[in-house]
């Protein structure tokens, strides 16, 4: 799937192809680039298209193929969009309502990130189960209608939350959260990869790159540094990993 835009697609495709439609507020933002990256590039070698359209208020993204393959285009599509609403919407949703007076910047990414973290693979497979039999993604519709209770339960553990959260609470935090982690990550050039080695791109969700999150978004327990990581990235791995994080 190379991302070939054609305006006029719907004349020049027969009744052998179908579209898979994503749809979000706003101008094409970081979610739908997201999700045109992803989608393309695991379907690359397909003969498919991809659409993006614009008009300031909402967002279309259109990706089309033979109907025989759309089955599988769209279920990877809807694991995507499920990553959004679990990593990005999550990590907007506590950014908005955490005020922690303090933390740092830098903490307070940390924590937001391992709080998206804690709950990734509930919250995903939540969304993921709405998801299905959508004949249209509207993803912010989705989230505000479909979504309720995954919401609501966010708006509880904010709730525990307070303001005087601290260094000492974040450490304990994390700690914990590492603790009851499992596997192992590799990082090596500032990219993470599984243990399948496969490279992992949710940070992109919350903001650019960065290997602090990757890691943490991981769910990982151990993390083998292949190469020296940058200082940053060490500090982070060295303070709060600890043992854990090995530098080859």
């Amino acid at each position: 799937m190379r991302g070939r835009i054609n305006n006029s697609a719907a004349a020049a495709y027969n009744n052998g192809v179908e579209e898979i439609t994503i749809t979000q507020s706003g101008a094409p933002g970081a979610y739908i680039q997201y999700l045109r990256g992803r989608v393309s590039d695991r379907f690359s070698f397909l003969s498919a298209e991809s659409d993006c359209k614009g008009d300031g208020d909402r967002t279309a993204l259109v990706f089309r193929a033979e109907k025989k393959y759309c089955p599988y285009i769209r279920k990877y599509t809807e694991e995507n969009i499920a990553d959004v609403i679990a990593v990005g919407y999550k990590y907007r949703f506590f950014g908005k309502r955490l005020v922690l007076p303090l933390l740092s910047a830098v903490e307070k990414d940390i924590l937001l990130t391992a709080l998206v973290a804690a709950d990734y693979p509930e919250d995903r497979a939540y969304a993921l189960s709405r998801l299905h039999g959508a004949g249209e993604y509207c993803i912010d519709g989705i989230f505000r209608f479909r979504l309720r209770p995954l919401k609501e339960r966010w708006e509880g553990i904010a709730g525990y939350i307070p303001a005087e959260f601290d260094r000492a609470a974040l450490s304990g935090f994390l700690e914990f959260l590492i603790g009851e982690s499992r596997g192992k990550v590799f990082l090596k050039d500032g990219r993470l990869y599984d243990e399948d080695y496969r490279s992992l791109c949710r940070s992109l969700l919350i903001g650019s790159a960065s290997p602090v999150r990757e890691v943490l978004l991981s769910g990982a327990e151990s993390v083998y540094c292949l190469g020296a990581p940058d200082p940053a990235t060490a500090e982070f791995l060295k303070k709060y990993y600890k043992e854990k994080a090995v530098f080859c």
